[in-house]
């Protein structure tokens, strides 16, 4: 049996190579919660908060309904495989899954991704081909069908994490000499995630090395607008200097490894869970600091639940100096939050157009008749009468 998230969240059965349908969205959220918090045991009021949100029931039989229903499916499952054994764990805290980490998609999409980045310096090829080995278990939008704190967090951890990968996967093409492969689909991710400049970044570079000196330029330019008309910021340091390597046809910009080098050091690992199983990575270099736009200091910015987002350049360490990791926290949260406002903008405009055109047709429905022609014509006609 394998468990999957990377994308609709599903049981699939691989011995008889088929999905496992699960009963409801209940089951659907209660299991993704299970596979999101792996190798730990989930409290039962997080998982009834999960599933039912603030209408939790009161009785923990709800609860315990849902996970048997779950526990006899994946026992069914496996008795059919021949693999009989105990999948979800109970203790008088909560619930846990068992089952080995190759068995979990997101498991071993993050493996795969940990091996490549491995090995990318000393074996371009080989991190490339990992690389899309790992891109490929992705189906769709992470946790698809499930809802609920755990799995929104996951969701977007697990996004992050393909963005990496993917940010990873055209470093290591470019070293190997891939440019001219990997045009196509870098022009696809600038349009189809417009706020990811390191993708504009390699499309630059890849251009560049294609002998499309003007295209490159092109790109800069309209991520230059587009960042201004969206979110009224310049484009990173990073990218203004890869302009300007252009501009002067910089001998590095040829180099496998100085041309996919920028200031703010490659893509990042994303930890799925708070607590890794294995020793934690190096630091990663944190990104530039960029100039955002005038916000006065004494107007906070709020996270869409209300939370207060600190400033950049807020966190400061012993002395009043800046601390560096903190920095490099706020950023990252300042674009997440940037990109969730930008969505719900775009959301809000096509609720505000649909609701608008539903007022038309229904101020149209309402319109009075218009006046009969008889007594339109009586009415001339007596204002002629008058006249004679």
């Amino acid at each position: 049996m394998k468990f999957r998230v990377l994308g609709p969240t599903e049981l699939y059965d691989n011995v008889h190579q088929r999905r496992v349908p699960l009963n409801s969205h209940k089951q659907r959220t209660l299991l993704g919660a299970l596979i999101v918090k792996y190798g730990s045991i989930v409290s039962t009021e997080k998982l009834g908060e999960e599933v039912w949100g603030e209408l939790t029931p009161r009785s923990a039989n709800a609860l315990q309904a849902q996970v048997y229903r779950l526990r006899r499916l994946m026992d069914r499952v496996d008795q059919e495989g021949g693999q009989p054994q105990q999948r979800l764990i109970t203790r008088d805290s909560g619930y846990g899954l068992r089952a080995d980490p190759e068995q979990i998609d997101s498991e071993l999409f993050m493996q795969t991704v940990d091996r490549a980045r491995r090995c990318a310096d000393k074996d371009p090829v080989l991190a490339e081909k990992t690389l899309r080995s790992a891109l490929r278990l992705w189906r769709g939008t992470a946790l698809q069908g499930s809802r609920g704190p755990i799995c929104a967090a996951g969701a977007t951890m697990l996004e992050e994490s393909r963005f990496s990968a993917l940010e990873l996967l055209y470093d290591v093409s470019l070293r190997a000499r891939m440019h001219q492969n990997v045009i196509a689909e870098l022009e696809e991710l600038t349009i189809s995630h417009p706020l990811r400049e390191r993708f504009y970044d390699q499309l630059m570079v890849a251009l560049y090395r294609s002998g499309h000196q003007a295209q490159a330029l092109g790109v800069y330019e309209r991520a230059r607008r587009h960042l201004a008309d969206a979110l009224g910021i310049n484009p990173v340091p990073a990218l203004s200097k890869r302009m300007q390597q252009i501009l002067s046809h910089a001998p590095e910009l040829l180099d496998p490894q100085a041309a996919t080098a920028t200031e703010g050091g490659g893509p990042q690992r994303v930890a799925l869970r708070s607590v890794p199983q294995s020793p934690a990575p190096a630091v990663p270099p944190v990104p530039p600091v960029r100039r955002q736009p005038a916000v006065p200091p004494q107007r906070p910015v709020r996270a869409p639940g209300g939370t207060p987002v600190p400033a950049p350049g807020g966190a400061g360490g012993a002395g009043g100096q800046t601390d560096p990791a903190a920095l490099g926290g706020e950023l990252r949260q300042l674009r997440s939050l940037v990109q969730k406002l930008t969505t719900q903008q775009q959301a809000l405009v096509s609720t505000v157009r649909h609701l608008s055109d539903q007022l038309e047709e229904a101020l149209k429905a309402a319109e009075p008749p218009s006046p009969v022609p008889a007594a339109v014509g009586a009415q001339r006609r007596a204002a002629v009468l008058q006249h004679d």
